[in-house]
């Protein structure tokens, strides 16, 4: 029993535990959110690719035309 007392006086308290809860969760849905909204970022916005390889391999939709040497 004494050894409960003494762990119990050592957990922080419910407000702390939720507000550590909210310190991982928020910043968790704002980059979920980010990267959701990134996918959907017209082709223009996207960072283009710098290997010769890669670029004739750009998704349809996006400028092919711009990298021809």
């Amino acid at each position: 029993m004494e050894l409960l007392n003494s762990i119990m006086k050592r957990v922080p308290s419910i407000s702390v535990l939720f507000s550590t809860g909210l310190c991982v969760v928020i910043p968790m849905l704002f980059y979920w959110v980010s990267s959701k909204m990134r996918r959907h970022d017209p082709p223009w916005k996207q960072e283009q690719p710098k290997d010769p390889i890669q670029r004739t391999m750009l998704p349809a939709g996006s400028s092919n035309d711009q990298y021809e040497e």
